[in-house]
């Protein structure tokens, strides 16, 4: 086979720099270097070509080693969502390799080993110094290695996805959290030994200034590799962002590698950290004797303030405090703004991904609540409701209530929208409610009193108001993973509607980019999860864009624990039940043959058309291109169009598309 002396060339003039394997090893010396003689390609018959990562264009890999395929599967979600796309690399399924470029200079990182099913798996990004056997035969499997779509012999290396040295030691501290959720990790070593420390991303980012200065302490600096050193950079920005800048360089200087313009340097070019933070370093100086639970317990209590709740003058306890043996039935059974979803004189958390639709279906809950009407088949409780929404403008919003009440059978002609929903834009507005200003004591904004006297107007004469607040984001001005703050914000603040004005409260949000890769629909601190009664998970399903999912991730107080799902449709401008049982398989078909035109016609543009019988057939090409679905349902929803008349063929110019259906 001549596979090195006619697909090597192709690769180096793509941009690859390439040397022959025997099996997965290079054999060259000083292949590192990349040496001429890698370039005498007709010298290499049957040998498996090597890609050489870093070089000019700083190409890199991630090589997922995971032997479990449901796994697996979540990696290549996660690293499409976080990284971008890549071309996917197969040797021994269900492990993969993707492969990007770095905007700069990086080098390699992996995760720790952990043992799940019996198999040691990890996570590795290759950078300079390093090989992927890019084509030839596996040597464990005696097969082929395979490219799941596009080869490297179809992309320019300066085509690849560019992702940061940031994004990929994120991605290493989330890749850490995914694995230990299904094995533990091997043995970690101490810093000296050739093995990178293992970063984990936690849910605790945000730290006290105090605890992670004694957290340092505890951890040595003798020669930490160069990308566990940046690590320590992002986690300490993450901890307490700019006053970890002290304690960074404190710390650097117990090396004797301690270069004050490069920690300086590095510190700088830190920006925006999501994944690694207090926990991170609490974890790491936990194998160093330091335990941030017993030092918290350790820390002596602060002096009480004297007490200022009322007394009872006629049973000496303090107000709304009572005894058990008062306590007689029956009680009134629980009272549900949505049956089992969201519980009456509560706060819930709606999630959901920046355009899914989250404003929308809270609009017409808000609708289907003011008449008392079901609202996707569930019952309701009637009462006014105010949606004070701070992510679109009056135009929009008016869009959408036009949308809604033409679902309902509504227009100028007959019947109205309720004139008990109340909608409040809010963009562009200063919406914070409360502040965090002195050393984390809560302070309530101007604009938590009109918030209060917006309720009041709106809840009128009623005995009850739902109160939909859009978005998290805009009301909550304290960091999202300090779990105090976000304890005050929920409990104290939007918990106070609930007491103090009989209100039910709906607060949406967005999930965390981990929260996304896990299908949590979590964010920032699980104080946001605790301090709720009932969470709520909007997503988009990943094949059909018309298609949402409504999950009940959790309801304290509902008759049913476990989750509940409900599929939604897109249509007219709002979300609905689907009106039969085939309605989703209808739109995946549609869907199909609407990427099978999109590929023939793409085919057709580029010169390329599929052939019946010579050149690219049809049967082997198309699948390969719209690949998101199993090759047998995209050669059915071909053969159906052909049969429609909508694909047709001619004599030696191949399939092209005749005309499109009109799908409404």
């Amino acid at each position: 086979m001549h596979r090195y002396p006619v697909y090597a060339p192709i690769l180096n003039g793509l941009g690859y720099d390439t040397t022959p394997v025997v099996g997965k090893k290079p054999f060259l010396t000083g292949w590192q270097n990349r040496p001429a003689e890698a370039l005498e390609f007709d010298k290499y018959n049957g040998h498996n070509i090597g890609v050489l990562c870093g070089g000019v264009s700083n190409v890199v890999a991630v090589d997922v080693d995971i032997y479990d395929a449901r796994i697996a599967q979540q990696f290549e979600e996660v690293i499409t969502e976080d990284l971008g796309f890549a071309p996917q690399r197969i040797g021994q399924a269900p492990k993969a390799l993707f492969v990007f470029r770095c905007t700069t200079p990086v080098s390699k990182m992996r995760t720790a080993v952990f043992h799940i099913k019996g198999k040691d798996c990890q996570v590795e990004i290759l950078a300079e110094g390093q090989q992927f056997v890019a084509s030839g035969i596996h040597p464990g499997t005696k097969k082929k290695y395979k490219w799941i779509d596009d080869t490297l012999a179809d992309i320019p290396v300066e085509k690849l996805t560019a992702v940061t040295p940031d994004q990929l030691r994120e991605f290493v501290a989330v890749s850490n959290t995914m694995l230990a959720k299904h094995g533990k990790p091997k043995g970690r070593k101490a810093n000296g030994s050739p093995q990178q420390l293992d970063w984990f991303a936690t849910q605790e980012l945000a730290g006290e200034v105090e605890e992670i200065n004694v957290a340092l302490a505890h951890i040595p600096n003798d020669d930490w590799h160069y990308e566990d050193w940046v690590k320590m950079a992002l986690s300490l920005k993450g901890a307490v962002a700019e006053d970890g800048y002290d304690l960074w360089h404190r710390w650097s200087k117990r090396s004797q590698k301690y270069d004050e313009r490069e920690t300086d340097r590095v510190w700088k070019s830190i920006k925006d950290v999501k994944a690694v933070g207090a926990g991170s370093i609490f974890y790491m100086a936990r194998d160093y004797g330091f335990d941030v639970g017993e030092f918290r317990k350790e820390q002596k209590p602060i002096e009480a303030p004297k007490p200022v709740i009322e007394v009872d003058e006629g049973t000496g306890l303090p107000m709304g405090m009572y005894r058990a043996s008062e306590v007689s039935g029956p009680i009134p059974e629980r009272q549900w703004l949505l049956n089992q979803w969201f519980p009456k004189r509560a706060v819930s958390l709606l999630f959901g991904q920046g355009g899914v639709g989250k404003t929308l279906i809270v609009q017409q809950l808000a609708n289907a609540v003011a008449d008392g009407e079901a609202f996707m088949g569930i019952g309701t409780s009637k009462m006014p409701v105010l949606c004070v929404l701070c992510e679109d403008d009056k135009q929009e919003i008016d869009r959408r209530q036009i949308d809604i009440n033409q679902s309902r059978g509504i227009d100028d002609a007959f019947g109205s929208a309720p004139d008990n929903v109340y909608l409040w834009p809010r963009v562009g507005e200063d919406n914070i409610v409360v502040t965090f200003p002195n050393a984390g004591e809560d302070q309530p904004t101007s604009f938590y009193a009109d918030l209060v006297k917006a309720v009041e107007a709106a809840k009128g004469d009623a005995d009850e108001i739902c109160v939909i607040l859009d978005n998290a984001t805009d009301f909550f001005g304290g960091g999202e993973n300090v779990r105090r703050e976000v304890n005050s914000f929920i409990k104290t603040y939007c918990g106070s509607l609930c007491t103090k004005h009989n209100a039910t409260v709906i607060l949406l949000a967005h999930p965390s980019l981990s929260g996304l890769a896990s299908g949590s629909g979590m964010s920032g601190s699980t104080a946001w999860e605790n301090s709720v009664r009932s969470r709520a998970y909007l997503s988009r399903d990943a094949d059909m864009d018309e298609v949402r999912t409504l999950s009940r991730k959790k309801s304290n107080y509902s008759a049913v624990d476990n989750e509940t799902d409900i599929k939604l449709i897109w249509e007219a401008g709002v979300l609905t039940l689907p009106t039969s049982d085939d309605a989703i398989a209808r739109i995946e078909g549609r869907n199909v043959k609407r990427a099978v035109l999109d590929a023939v016609d793409e085919a057709q543009n580029t010169g390329s058309p599929f052939k019946s019988r010579t050149g690219r057939t049809v049967r082997n090409a198309l699948p390969k291109v719209v690949n998101k679905w199993k090759r047998a349902v995209v050669m059915k929803a071909f053969y159906d169009l052909e049969s429609d008349g909508c694909i047709v063929h001619e004599a030696r110019k191949g399939y092209r598309v005749n005309n499109r259906p009109n799908w409404s």
